[in-house]
């Protein structure tokens, strides 16, 4: 198949429930203590589907779509964040993945958006894509792989598996085991994610790097390296009758 596709066309399906619970695990028990780049993601998913289903050279064209597990406007998990949901779907419009809401009908029922099912085998359905990678850990979606498979559409399922310390017990979250049997591929993104940590000057990072206040206050730095050797050469000791003027030492 992927020796005679012109252009590999891949649909990428978030789960937002699978989605939610990974970034809490590598924002507060992770060692990375960081959220995932949807951009950095995106580009790894797009070089990865060329590697397993096209050809060197082929251009490859990706079609996002996150699932989110809430009705709009009762999302408990963030509304003591504010405009925490607006931040969070500008940040995936800017990767350029689309935002669906689950639907009104499923207020009050915990657990994956289902409609990402329903939306995956249409663009099977359609013709629209030839390959769909479906990032979720949640058995609800075991029955995808089959309905991708009559359309002629292999399915990549990328999955975590993880355990962490949580108010004295131990939490263990693993993707459904039918559903990654069920599944033409399998990569397990844990063991991605050891690859890339989050560090600045890599060629590659899949995850946000950290806020820091004091990036790229070179001009600060170079004055105090300054002021440190004059001190440590005797040029600002105040027995040589000389001291720091209170602007000088405002900017260091």
């Amino acid at each position: 198949m992927s020796s005679k596709l012109s252009v590999l066309r891949v649909g990428f399906f978030l789960d937002g429930y699978t989605l939610k619970k990974v970034n809490e695990y590598y924002l507060r028990y992770h060692r990375y203590h960081s959220r995932l780049d949807f951009r950095a993601l995106k580009e790894w998913v797009r070089d990865y589907a060329m590697r397993l289903f096209g050809s060197e050279g082929c251009p490859v064209e990706i079609e996002s779509h996150y699932y989110h597990p809430y009705v709009k406007g009762v999302d408990r998990a963030e509304s003591s964040l504010g405009n925490g949901m607006d931040r969070f779907e500008k940040q995936l419009s800017r990767a350029g993945i689309e935002f669906h809401y689950n639907l009104s009908e499923n207020v009050k029922r915990v657990g994956p958006n289902m409609q990402l099912v329903e939306d995956a085998s249409l663009f099977a359905y359609y013709h629209k894509i030839d390959v769909l990678v479906l990032l979720s850990t949640q058995g609800q979606y075991s029955t995808l792989p089959e309905r991708l498979k009559r359309e002629g559409v292999p399915m990549l399922l990328l999955g975590w598996n993880f355990m962490y310390e949580k108010d004295q017990m131990t939490v263990y979250w693993r993707t459904d085991s039918c559903l990654r049997e069920m599944s033409g591929y399998y990569v397990a993104m844990e063991e991605v994610a050891e690859k890339y940590p989050p560090k600045r000057h890599s060629e590659r990072n899949l995850f946000m790097l950290p806020y820091n206040p004091h990036r790229g206050n070179v001009w600060s730095t170079y004055l105090k390296n300054v002021i440190a050797s004059l001190d440590e050469a005797g040029g600002f000791k105040k027995k040589s009758g000389y001291e720091k003027s209170p602007a000088l030492a405002r900017l260091v």
